[in-house]
């Protein structure tokens, strides 16, 4: 495959791999043939994603940042094999495509840099990183999309300003039409 569209966001659900219906409507709008859109997230393990005919599980904002809160410190703290745990899995997803185009919201952009991937790997990735939330980002091309509004991530750095709140930037049209903007240009230079 020539180039994938994938998400790396928090585990806000340590259980699930699934994606949100709003995570899944912003794939479906993005050009890109439906075989390169990667509809697990996050440790990216098909056993972790609900069965079939499940529902997607909403977990409070309050809870997510909770859990996000407790990875972030037992990555830095406590879990000195987290990296090795987690790139192989990551490392083998981006292996199946020739380039990838990863959509990281909130403590993804953390979670990519911390799992310390190779120069090769990281050269063949594009990251639009809205809400990013990260003290370890990734040596790689990467979009950082923010808004004043958003509390977790304002004080961050950013190359594009947006109107949103920490969980409405797949609502953001200017999200939308850069990511649009990307996965057609990143398309084209796989082709």
């Amino acid at each position: 495959m020539r180039l994938q569209v994938l998400y790396l966001t928090g585990q806000s659900d340590p259980r699930s791999c699934a994606l949100s219906p709003v995570q899944d409507a912003f794939l479906d709008a993005l050009p890109v043939p439906e075989a390169a859109k990667i509809r697990l997230n996050f440790p990216y393990d098909g056993a972790l994603a609900p069965p079939h005919g499940s529902e997607w599980r909403k977990v409070p904002i309050w809870l997510g940042s909770l859990r996000h809160l407790v990875l972030f410190v037992r990555i830095r703290l406590l879990m000195t094999g987290w990296a090795a745990r987690h790139r192989p899995g990551v490392e083998a997803q981006l292996a199946r495509a020739e380039h990838t185009l990863v959509l990281a919201g909130s403590i993804g952009l953390d979670l990519l840099g911390r799992l310390d991937l190779p120069r090769e790997v990281l050269d063949r990735l594009t990251v639009v990183a809205y809400g990013a939330v990260a003290t370890r980002p990734p040596r790689c091309r990467t979009i950082r999309v923010a808004s004043s509004s958003d509390h977790l991530a304002r004080w961050w750095p950013r190359d594009v300003e947006v109107r949103s709140g920490h969980l409405d930037y797949l609502d953001s049209p200017e999200l939308a039409a850069l990511c649009h903007r990307l996965a057609t240009e990143l398309g084209e230079d796989a082709a």
